[in-house]
């Protein structure tokens, strides 16, 4: 997949296997790369816009850290339960028989700021890495690292934003279970001083986005918003 999206341009691919947490396999992945722009990813994604390259390349010349979902207003653990219009990206998931479901958070902008991004996509450029770290202590499962790593590059000074033209179909809806939860609670109580400056006047939302089945990835094309970037 990542052959076909990035065409001639120069890359590599490290795979991690044996990750004791995603901070420690993606800290392990960084320290054997190269490039000048890492992207952090799962391995069940498909890229499906056009020119992926270069729009991340130009997303990197002005943001510290992109990714493809997210929210610019940071109140829980979960980063999807505030609502829009604070929500931003879209993302495609497979439905039932053979559909798909396209989520459209928010897309006011080809790029958009935020304050933290879904880990399922990660990109950086490299210098952010001496900045900040995964907090691997902490987080040392597979829960909450990306929105813990993203509130650490807000506060030290960095931008994040949500490239809404870098579409992806995730092989995954996620899971909110018991495991999820604890690691939500060490988050909030990490983060408790900044989630409580955002909660002002926040009123948190049964449904906060817009979905939309298709029966084809050509319908799919044709849903995000706006269809021709």
């Amino acid at each position: 997949m990542y052959a076909a999206a990035m065409g001639p341009e120069p890359w590599e691919l490290i795979g991690v296997h044996d990750a004791k947490s995603a901070a420690e396999g993606y800290q392990r992945g960084f320290d054997q790369s190269h490039g000048d722009i890492v992207v952090f990813s799962h391995d069940d994604i498909e890229i499906l816009s056009p020119d992926f390259p270069r729009r991340l390349t130009g997303h990197l010349a002005v943001y510290d850290i992109i990714g493809v979902a997210g929210t610019s207003r940071a109140v829980s653990a979960c980063w999807s339960r505030i609502g829009p219009p604070y929500l931003l990206g879209q993302m495609v998931h497979p439905g039932p028989d053979g559909t798909f479901n396209v989520d459209i958070f928010g897309a006011p902008a080809r790029v958009s700021p935020a304050q933290t991004v879904d880990g399922v996509f990660v990109a950086v450029r490299r210098a952010v890495m001496s900045q900040i770290h995964f907090d691997a202590v902490t987080f040392d499962g597979f829960h909450l690292w990306d929105q813990d790593f993203c509130l650490s590059a807000c506060q030290a000074g960095l931008k994040v934003g949500v490239a809404n033209d870098i579409n992806l179909l995730h092989h995954s809806t996620g899971k909110f279970d018991d495991v999820w939860r604890h690691y939500g609670v060490l988050f909030e109580k990490k983060w408790r001083d900044w989630l409580a400056r955002m909660r002002p006047g926040y009123l948190p939302l049964a449904i906060g986005w817009d979905c939309v089945r298709v029966d084809s990835l050509a319908a799919v094309r044709q849903v995000l918003t706006p269809p021709h970037w």
